[in-house]
């Protein structure tokens, strides 16, 4: 689990006054940082064109161009004349290594990109994006410098697309957003002269890696089905999603699934069918292909119960979740929180947003919406959905980058919500059950696809993926691709 920051100048900073460093120590170590990615990438004697802008991130570029000259052909395009102290000074001493300077990208096997990085403020000019769009078309490999050029939370314009991206000390939030997807790469930190635990405070904004995933697990022999939960899972109109659900959960080591319909409906020999909620019920599961009528409802039915439930698709969408939401916070004692957990994508989360009465949902302010929702519900756990998923509990955000585009796919949320509904009857509270269900879903997805193309994906295979997760917990961390 990695710090996030939505800006990590404040951090150069502090390392500066509390370390006495400078920030030339702090530019050299960027520059080092990118020469051992680059090291580790290509071999000596490539053809490297750096990109550099005017600012302290060009500052970087002419810096690795003089650690890097005489190892490789390097070529430096300036796309603005060095500007900040820094830069000038590093540019004056790359010029003193007889760096060639470049008027026209040329065919290469790297480009860097060292233009802008954190510091744009709204879109990259027409003429700076004509100029990373080509650098884009004649490398063979392509790495942005702390981040990708152009990329921002609040542009529409032209960005950088890396195969690999180096922040500098920390990760920035804007790497983790959903557009950044396609264009950052694979992630990696660089240290600035100091470890992550020196240079790092601690932030309310988490990502998540592979050796976070802490997988259920049955150690004592002496046991029985009860003694690992009970999901009932209400199902509706589209009585395959519910089933999906159900599956899932039984897959992830809940010791009995239960279907509650008040019909009967044909389902898999391993989950049973009821038509009321099981009196050993540890965990319930709604919303998924269930109707907004049915929604209405069961959560009107459910009021009064205490038992811990994950809230999917149509509950979203009828003002009973509100009720719902409000009666059991109403239940909070000191020795006891209702766990609730909530699985909307961004459509649906705008529905509860305003049904609840908080705005409007703008995906700019996503992290300024889910906070504001579970500071006003501050038992339950948000998940929102999407390229990546964003869990919030309280004023915690964890955000889970390993999602992969087979993901999108019909059924693929309800195997999500059957994960952490298992979780739930077993007993692990609510933000365990949200940070461990959405890891399994993406990793099995990626386990999936080592044998199927992309495209191929179904939620029965995913089913199958879980089963085969413990592989993980071998692997080094990896961030995304």
């Amino acid at each position: 689990m990695k710090n996030i920051y939505e800006n990590t100048t404040f951090l150069d900073k502090r390392a500066c006054e509390k370390y006495h460093l400078t920030p030339q120590i702090l530019m050299e170590n960027a520059a080092c940082a990118l020469e051992s990615l680059i090291q580790s990438l290509t071999h000596k004697g490539s053809v490297i064109t750096i990109l550099c802008g005017s600012g302290d991130n060009g500052g970087d570029g002419y810096t690795l161009a003089r650690r890097l000259s005489g190892d490789y052909h390097i070529r430096i395009y300036q796309v603005k004349e060095p500007k900040s102290p820094l830069c000038i000074q590093a540019y004056e001493q790359a010029c003193e290594c007889e760096i060639k300077f470049i008027k026209k990208i040329l065919p290469c096997d790297v480009i860097v990109d060292c233009v802008v990085g954190s510091g744009l403020k709204g879109s990259l000019e027409r003429e700076v994006g004509e100029i990373l769009a080509l650098a884009n078309k004649n490398a063979r490999l392509c790495i942005a410098c702390d981040i990708p050029s152009g990329l921002s939370d609040t542009n529409e314009g032209f960005v950088f697309k890396a195969n690999h991206t180096l922040c500098m000390g920390a990760i920035n939030l804007v790497c983790l957003s959903d557009k950044a997807k396609d264009y950052v790469g694979e992630l990696h930190i660089g240290k600035l002269g100091l470890s992550e635990n020196h240079y790092e405070v601690s932030s309310n904004l988490k990502m998540l890696e592979t050796s976070d995933l802490a997988l259920p697990k049955r150690i004592k022999q002496n046991c029985h089905k009860g003694d690992f939960g009970h999901l009932a899972v209400f199902v509706g109109e589209k009585i395959g999603a519910g089933i999906l659900s159900a599956q899932s959960a039984l897959r992830f080591g809940a010791g009995l699934v239960s279907i509650v319909s008040q019909k009967d409906v044909q389902i898999p020999f391993d989950i049973m069918q009821t038509h009321t909620l099981p009196h050993n019920t540890t965990a319930i599961a709604l919303g998924m292909g269930l109707g907004v009528e049915n929604a209405t409802q069961i959560l009107e039915s459910l009021l009064d119960s205490t038992l811990p439930c994950v809230l999917d698709a149509d509950v979203f969408h009828t003002s009973m979740v509100k009720t719902f939401l409000d009666e059991s916070l109403k239940q909070q004692r000191l020795d006891f929180t209702r766990e609730i957990i909530l699985t909307p994508h961004p459509k649906e989360f705008a529905s509860l947003l305003q049904i609840c009465e908080l705005g409007e949902y703008s995906p700019q302010k996503r992290i300024d919406s889910m906070l504001s929702f579970t500071q006003k519900y501050p038992h339950t756990t948000l998940v929102l959905k999407g390229a990546n998923v964003f869990i919030a509990k309280a004023q915690e955000v964890y955000i889970n980058p390993l999602g992969i585009n087979a993901l999108a796919k019909g059924g693929s949320g309800d195997v999500l919500s059957g994960l952490i509904g298992a979780l739930l009857a077993q007993g692990y509270n609510g933000l365990d059950s949200a940070i461990q269900g959405s890891l399994a879903h993406t990793l099995a997805a990626r386990e999936a696809i080592k044998h199927i193309a992309n495209y191929a994906l179904t939620p029965s295979m995913l089913l199958e993926s879980i089963t085969t997760l413990e592989s993980f917990k071998r692997i080094k961390n990896e961030y995304f691709i």
